[in-house]
């Protein structure tokens, strides 16, 4: 193929990977396919096959309105037929319906003669049992069916295709997980702040941003804390990232009510995630509560002291306020089995011997956060 020919190609390649980090490159990417497969649109898709419903899509050319249509009354369509063939085989749709035929279909009414297209390429790029991502590159009746040098073109962008899906899929899962963690956090009934070694706040959960505005504390993501109450607060952060310390202050509520807080170092990768933070290393973690009540807020000090994951933070959490390992799997909705691995890591992690130990470890790490005066 001709020399100018391989440096577009090159060049669609990288595109095509730049997507999967930034997923407004698609567009871009499915044109280039399209134009290099000499074609007049292209899509790719995600498809549940349990729900039987898309779950992602992005478009090269193709109408959004009949995409919207195609999704709401046309899932179920004559080129569906090639799911059934196995990944990285491409199927041409005048072999699933003849042109003829396909032309006395709604799905061709609604959908495709709108964009005057007619001639399809089919591939299952990724194909699990649960799910599918599938590419379609379409042209019109007047451009006819795919050569053999088309297909060719399309051949040797899949196995770049194949990987790019992959790395989607796997960041979409990390994504889902994320938020899960992220969620579990804001579920506490303690306020927790993570900062960076700049002071910078990189999380803070509901709790902490309902207390904090009660103080007139501002922790805006990516900045210092700042407002009337921060010095006090940033003080303590100094000192504990300087020192490596526990470190306290108290907050006046306007009706007279303190608001605790207490900062440690950050040990280990227990708020280590891209959920919680974009943009550096966590460095000291602060909660915001009344802390000598609150078992939430101990075991999230026990998980920074220990480097718990956020999971093993949940089932801390649960363990401590529950008499024993069935009552706590019922908190969390798992099985008791999945909670005995991952109380075993706890024990291991804090070097406690058991549930008896954990709640005592606890207790004694709620004590110090507010000694008796």
């Amino acid at each position: 193929m001709p020399a100018d020919f391989e440096q577009r190609r090159e060049a669609l390649v990288g595109l095509i990977y730049d997507a999967v980090l930034d997923a407004s490159l698609w567009s871009a990417a499915l044109e280039g396919i399209a134009d290099i497969t000499h074609s007049a649109a292209a899509l790719i898709h995600g498809y549940s096959v349990d729900h039987k419903l898309y779950t992602f899509h992005n478009l090269g050319r193709i109408d959004p309105e009949c995409k919207r249509r195609h999704e709401l009354y046309h899932v179920s369509n004559p080129w569906m037929r090639s799911s059934r063939f196995p990944a990285g085989q491409m199927v041409h749709t005048d072999d699933l319906i003849e042109l003829s035929q396909l032309k006395r279909t709604a799905f061709y009414d609604d959908v495709l003669r709108p964009q005057n297209l007619a001639h399809g390429l089919i591939v299952n790029v990724v194909s699990r049992r649960e799910f599918r991502v599938s590419l379609n590159v379409e042209r019109s009746e007047t451009s006819g069916p795919f050569s053999a040098r088309d297909r060719a073109i399309l051949s040797s962008l899949l196995p770049h295709l194949r990987r790019a899906c992959e790395l989607r899929l796997r960041m979409l899962d990390y994504q889902e997980a994320a938020q899960t963690e992220r969620d579990a956090l804001d579920a506490l009934s303690t306020g927790i702040v993570v900062f960076d070694a700049g002071q910078r706040v990189l999380f803070a959960n509901s709790a902490a941003r309902a207390r904090a505005e009660e103080v007139s504390l501002r922790l805006d993501a990516g900045c210092a804390p700042s407002g009337p109450s921060a010095n006090e607060l940033r003080a303590v952060l100094a000192d504990t990232l300087r020192g490596e310390t526990v470190g306290t202050c108290r907050l006046l509520h306007p009706s007279g009510r303190e608001i605790r807080i207490t900062v440690t170092p950050v040990k280990g990768r227990a708020f280590a995630h891209p959920s919680h933070h974009k943009r550096a290393s966590p460095a000291a973690i602060a909660l915001l509560g009344d802390v000598s009540r609150s078992r939430d807020a101990a075991s999230a000090l026990l998980a920074a002291r220990h480097g718990l994951t956020a999971a093993e933070l949940r089932a801390a959490a649960a363990l401590a306020q529950t008499s024993g390992m069935e009552a706590a799997a019922a908190m969390l909705g798992l099985s008791r089995n999945t909670l005995k691995t991952h109380a075993k890591r706890i024990y291991a992690k804090t070097g406690v011997r058991g549930h008896a130990e954990l709640v005592q470890s606890i207790a004694q790490i709620a004590q110090t956060l507010d000694p008796p005066t």
